[in-house]
């Protein structure tokens, strides 16, 4: 009996640290995401469209290719490949090999930067190129007139390009603080490192070229910033690391080898990104920075809830999958996907309710320089990526179990696919006339496929495939139409006292209803019994009683 008991309390104990740890990354994502908007708006006051755009355009190379080389190398080598290391008292080998894998990685990227630097006009005129064949594909002739928004997004990206390397060192940083756990050293970094950005945004942005390159420079500056700051909070660990260039190693091999399907799926999304951006220069201009708001509104919850849980989840169930207790690890991903499952689903369904006011009440602070049109077009795409919160949860979540289970070549499997159909499924949709919308409905739907892929490979093994969650979804479903159906019938009716309100009325009507959603769609919840609303009703009762 005892030792049920002991093992109870075991449980309990790591249920309640990996709850701490998952609170935790929650809240520095939360910050990182808040700043993030906070970026977004200054970006529409202190440039207009023509430099607004470029700035957006500037990032979406360096990005590619950060992401083509680091990545998915992360998640899918170091974090788990630690992790295995650590929990098998290997602390010395692992780092070592983590030492020749940073070591190669950090040589290989500060070579495609200095070659960034140097060719960023060839690369963005080969961007305009596909631009220009978009349009004509399309039946458009819009792509040809954003020539001096392709030519400034590459000047500035001279300055974004050595900005990826010290990301870089700043997400290797990451990668081994939390396959040691340390996610409070981690959690917080990012927010930093937007401030830092939102700062050189409102000192240094302007309309005119030397003031869109200044500005680019302080975003450099930041970058550097950030990677100091997690060098600081985690320098009893990261002083292991050793300059040990060695490609030639037979460990450092078999890691590349595992991290490098991955590295391409990353590579993939980023990709995916490039594509829609080249869609949206058919459009006026203002849609390419539309389209990153609508993105940058989606991926709040996502981000805050998915990616907490998911990062959180990643070195345990490596672990787990590393002793064989196979059992175990499907408990986990079972019980992190309902956890996070629980949060975005009405997360998705109020944003598809309130998309205009969403963003009008957060973007529109100046009608003239972000216009009611810009409104429009931008809740048009926030439509279309409204169930893109609730696919890319289970898809970054499954992509982490893979990663965790050293099955890398899936996700890239995954990935292809979408590569593929979305940009055939964007041209489909805008020549049969779906304008903006076609952009990120496509991204749902080769989402959604991707999602498929995933969760019907991995549930092909029985002792690791999660369980329960039918009865949970339809639940949680449930809860969530309910409430959406009673804030679009109190929405309608106000609407135009909305549109004509102030800002800060705005922004409280907006959060009035968050706050009446979210309280129907809990009280549903409790009512039904879904076990991630109970579990905060017994920890609040509990703090209660205690008092």
């Amino acid at each position: 009996m005892t030792d049920v008991n002991n093992k109870a309390a075991k449980s309990r104990k790591r249920a309640n640290s990996m709850a701490v740890a998952t609170l935790l990354m929650m809240l520095g994502l939360l910050f990182s995401k808040a700043s993030g908007f906070l970026r977004d708006i200054f970006i529409g006051q202190k440039f207009d469209e023509l430099y607004r755009d470029s700035f957006t355009l500037a990032f979406t190379i360096p990005d590619l290719i950060y992401n083509l080389l680091i990545g998915g190398s992360i998640q899918s080598a170091l974090t788990p490949s630690l992790s295995g290391w650590l929990s098998n008292d290997e602390e010395k080998k692992g780092m070592h090999i983590i030492s020749i894998f940073i070591t190669v990685m950090s040589v290989v990227m500060l070579v495609v930067c200095v070659l960034g630097v140097l060719f960023s006009e060839q690369f963005f005129s080969g961007y305009n190129y596909i631009s220009g064949l978009i349009s004509k594909l399309a039946g458009s002739s819009t792509g040809a007139k954003n020539t001096e928004t392709v030519y400034l997004a590459s000047q500035a990206s001279k300055l974004l390009f050595p900005q990826i390397f010290f990301m870089m060192l700043a997400a290797f940083s990451i990668g081994i603080l939390n396959a040691y756990k340390r996610f409070s050293s981690t959690a917080f970094g990012p927010t930093i490192y937007n401030f830092c950005v939102l700062i050189s945004i409102i000192l240094l942005a302007g309309n005119s070229k030397n003031k869109l390159m200044i500005c680019a420079a302080g975003v450099m500056g930041s970058a550097i910033v950030y990677f100091l700051y997690q060098l600081f909070v985690g320098f009893d660990k990261l002083s292991m690391i050793r300059f040990q260039f060695q490609p030639k190693d037979s460990e450092f091999k078999s890691l590349l080898k595992r991290a490098l399907p991955i590295m391409l799926s990353a590579s993939i999304v980023q990709i995916n990104m490039v594509i829609l951006n080249n869609f949206a220069l058919i459009f006026p201009k203002g849609a390419v920075f539309g389209l990153r708001n609508a993105s940058t509104v989606w991926q709040l919850p996502y981000g805050i809830f998915a990616v907490a849980v998911g990062n959180v989840m990643l070195p345990s169930l490596a672990a787990l999958y590393e002793k064989k207790k196979y059992k175990e690890a499907s408990e986990l991903l079972s019980s992190r996907l309902r956890t996070a499952l629980f949060m975005t689903i009405p997360s998705a369904v109020f944003v598809y309710v309130m998309s205009d006011d969403i963003i009008r009440a957060i973007y529109q602070w100046n009608p003239d320089s972000y216009t009611n049109d810009t409104v429009n077009l931008t809740a048009t795409f926030l439509y279309g990526y409204a169930i893109a919160i609730v696919i890319h949860t289970v898809v970054f979540i499954m992509n982490q179990a893979f990663y965790a289970i050293g099955k890398t070549k899936i996700p890239l499997l995954a990935g292809a696919i979408g590569l593929i159909t979305n940009p055939l499924l964007c041209l489909y949709f805008i020549a049969g006339g779906h304008g903006a919308f076609s952009l990120t409905l496509t991204y749902s739907i080769t989402s959604f496929i991707q999602m498929m892929v995933l969760c019907i490979l991995y549930c092909r093994n029985e002792e690791l495939r999660p369980k329960g969650l039918l009865p949970f979804l339809f639940k949680t479903c449930g809860s969530a139409i309910l409430g959406g159906i009673v804030i679009f019938i109190l929405y309608d009716k106000t609407y135009s006292i909305i549109l004509n309100s102030t800002k800060m009325k705005q922004l409280m009507f907006v959060g009035a209803y968050g706050v009446l959603f979210l309280g129907i769609y809990f009280v549903c919840s409790v009512l039904l019994k879904i076990e991630e609303s109970k579990y905060w009703v017994d920890k609040v009762t509990r703090k209660l009683l205690k008092r």
